[in-house]
């Protein structure tokens, strides 16, 4: 039933079999298992570094993103400020030339009335000497010619005046 000696047996050929199986079985099935384990945490580990990166340069491209379009903003707004400027520029010089334009019409108008009449006051001058010469030419005397001619002038340069 029970025996010693086959028991014994048994156990130190289990142990035989287990130091066996433990050396040249589990050894390099431990050893594999290890590597395994270090690389898979190596590229865990590297899977982070990329995911953290990807993330820092997604961070890095938004930033970059809203600074462009803060430049365009910002290159839109001197533009309007420019156009703006140049507008009022245009008016304020088509002003100025229109001012120019209606005071020289203005000066030419006062130039031509003033033209117009000298011309009519000549005119009637001229017609007043001729018709007084001949109403008076036959009853006035060359002096008292003289002062009426002088009269009249001065009366004509008042009405000028």
């Amino acid at each position: 039933m029970f025996e010693f000696g086959t028991f014994v047996v048994s156990i130190v050929t289990f142990l035989i079999m287990f130091w066996i199986i433990k050396v040249y079985g589990f050894g390099p099935l431990a050893k594999m298992l290890e590597q395994r384990r270090v690389h898979i945490e190596t590229q865990i580990s590297e899977a982070e570094q990329n995911r953290m990166q990807a993330e820092q340069y997604i961070q890095e491209q938004r930033q970059l993103l809203e600074q462009t379009r803060q430049e365009a903003k910002e290159i839109m707004e001197a533009a309007r400020v420019r156009a703006e400027e140049h507008a009022r520029d245009i008016i304020r010089d088509a002003q100025a030339e229109a001012e120019r334009l209606l005071q020289e019409t203005r000066e030419l108008i006062e130039r031509e009335r003033t033209e117009a009449l000298n011309a009519v006051l000549d005119k009637v001058a001229g017609l007043t000497v001729e018709l007084a010469t001949k109403l008076l030419h036959n009853h006035v005397s060359a002096a008292v010619h003289e002062d009426m001619i002088a009269e009249a002038e001065k009366k004509l340069g008042e009405l000028v005046c």
